[in-house]
């Protein structure tokens, strides 16, 4: 698969940022100029989503093998791989089956387990089905704005951030009518793939224990608790955990020079 995607920068050392679920490689495009100076930036577009191709079939390791497949096509023999989310469960089973093109890992708000209805994160990942489905019943198309399909999403959504995060996913065709760019419906059909954990995985052996890996968890969010850095560190035992005071689950947007600040300190 060709994955959409950014190029910024000038650096010697080569950053792929991988977006998480409903988002795009435009997310990061603050975060990128603040690095751009140091780093050459690849800001991608996972499958089913942003200007990528859609796939009836997504996984985490189809998700891993598409960035193999574009550092194959960027002649890229190695970068630092930093995910958020989905992203970086899309991080973390990459930087398993193919460790040597694996500079440093950053994994953001994620851990490699489970957050499904059978874990005590049933309310994250009703919400996720109740967005899925919610987004399923809209056709944009229908719509002349996107603020009328925010008044739509309201009931469904009622959180404004999330609803406007969501919004950005709204483009037009070539009629100039509204669009979805995500394919929710596969979103929906592989929603239980996308909140499974890395133990059923096809990971390799543990990553290599000299290897830098940090976890970057918002301090206020319920994703990565004290109790999952046993299972990470099972996975990759070199990883450190670091929080960013009063951010949630979006730490790159709600805590943003204190995120930079610390991103910056463990990738130089």
């Amino acid at each position: 698969m060709k994955l959409f995607f950014r190029e910024m920068g000038q650096g010697d050392t080569n950053l792929i940022i991988i977006h998480g679920l409903y988002g795009s490689s435009d997310n990061w495009l603050s975060v990128a100029r603040q690095l751009e100076d140091k780093f050459r930036i690849f800001l991608v577009d996972q499958r089913n989503h942003g200007q990528s191709p859609h796939c009836d079939e997504m996984d985490y390791t189809l998700m891993a093998d598409d960035i193999k497949e574009f550092m194959q096509q960027q002649k890229l023999s190695k970068a630092i791989i930093m995910g958020h989310s989905m992203g970086g469960k899309t991080a973390m089973l990459f930087a398993l089956k193919y460790p040597l093109l694996v500079d440093k890992l950053v994994v953001l708000d994620i851990a490699p387990k489970h957050y499904s209805k059978h874990t005590n994160f049933a309310k994250i990942t009703g919400d996720h089905r109740t967005i899925v489905d919610a987004l399923l019943a809209i056709n944009p198309a229908e719509h002349n704005s996107r603020s009328s399909i925010s008044k739509e999403l309201q009931h469904s959504v009622p959180n404004n951030m999330v609803r406007s995060f969501l919004l950005k996913n709204i483009g037009r065709d070539n009629d100039k009518k509204l669009r979805w760019e995500l394919n929710i419906q596969a979103i929906s059909d592989n929603l239980d793939k996308i909140m499974d954990g890395v133990s059923e995985f096809d990971a390799a052996d543990e990553f290599p224990e000299h290897g830098t890996v940090v976890v970057i968890r918002g301090a206020k969010s319920p994703y990565v608790q004290d109790a999952d850095i046993q299972q990470i560190r099972k996975y990759f035992p070199s990883a450190q955990l670091a929080d960013i005071p009063d951010a949630g689950h979006w730490l790159h947007a709600e805590q943003p020079e204190l995120f930079l600040k610390t991103l910056t300190y463990f990738l130089t």
